[in-house]
Parts: C-alpha cells; structure tokens; sequence
C-alpha cells in the first residue's frame, strides 16, 4: 500500500508543479465555501495555513467565525484558537500555525477543513505522509471537509484502516458529499 501511496504523491506533486494559476483557478473557492451551507452555520471552524500548492481557505479571512488552526507539537497537532493572521508564526515545516500560548481550541468544530495531496469522491485522501491529520482526526469530531485544486480529485485513493475518511470535497467549482454523514453536525463543546 505505501508503493501506491508513494506513486500517487509523486504524481500528484508533478501536477502540482505544473498548476499554471491564470486568472487563479482559487477564485472559486472563497465563493463557493462562504455559501455552503455547511459554513454559513458553521460558528467554530479548524481550518490550516495553505502551503504554496494549496487552496488558502482563509482569503480573506472570515468574518463572523471562530477560527482554529493546528500547530506542530512533536507528533501531533495541537489546536489554537486565532483571531486573525497576525497572530500567526512561522512553524516547524515552514507553515504558519499559532504561537504555543495561543488559547487552546480542543477537537470539537462544527466544520474541519483538512488539507491533501489528492482525495476521492469516496472520501478517500492521501496526505502529505507523516499522518498528522489522520492522527488528529481520529479523536476530532465535527464535519470534515477536503480542500483540493480540480486536478486533486481522482478516481481512487489508496487507504488503509487508520487513514481518516472526508464527509465532503471541496474544490473551486465543485462540493462532492461523500455519504458519510449528513451536513446537519454536532455542536462543538469548544465554542
């Protein structure tokens, strides 16, 4: 399984590198997000700093949620509650992530988004290898949302048990529902 997984990260980060952004095929995105149902009831929100391949969910940043975001601590992500991107340092991969003191935010959202290298219509998505967010999702609760460019969506995802599922896919022209829970979720504990 983790020959397939290789095979497809090389492949996708190929794509990746041939992306050609005109006009920023991310225009879409902020768009179609802010009027998903699923945002618009959202309150607490686990969202990420994107890397240089990934869609920024947070452009601009939103206005009227709670937002969390994970930080590196060892093997696991830690989640912090920001108020806006100021507030944001450099972390252990590069990535921007919350200070170590910022408010802690548990692992109740209404709505998770979640990073990757390529995801399925099944809910199926390879991360970037080291099993942080598979790690996090397993004792996170919330809906859980993929956030991919188009050319991320592929026909199958190679997974193993301990890979974490996605309820939804988004993308800048499409929502994909992966049937594996409803839109309606809980309320988090941690608002």
């Amino acid at each position: 399984m983790s020959a397939e997984k290789g095979f497809l990260r090389k492949k996708m980060r190929e794509i990746a590198r041939n992306r050609v952004e005109v006009g920023g095929p991310t225009s879409g995105l902020a768009t179609r997000l802010r009027g998903w149902t699923v945002w618009q009831t959202a309150r607490a929100i686990c969202a990420f700093s994107a890397l240089a391949d990934e869609l920024d969910v947070l452009d601009p940043w939103p206005e009227g949620k709670r937002i969390a975001m994970p930080r590196v601590d060892g093997e696991a992500l830690m989640i912090h509650w920001v108020a806006d991107r100021e507030e944001l340092v450099i972390g252990r991969f590069g990535i921007l992530e919350p200070r170590a003191d910022a408010p802690p935010a548990g692992i109740s959202f209404d709505l998770i988004l979640v990073p990757g290298i390529a995801f399925d219509r099944n809910g199926g998505r390879l991360g970037r290898g080291r099993g942080y967010y598979d790690r996090f999702l397993a004792c996170a609760s919330g809906f859980v949302s993929g956030v991919c460019f188009d050319d991320q969506l592929v026909s199958e995802v190679p997974c193993e048990p301990h890979d974490a599922r996605m309820d939804a896919i988004i993308t800048p022209s499409e929502i994909v529902l992966c049937g594996r829970r409803s839109m309606v979720h809980p309320s988090p504990a941690g608002r």
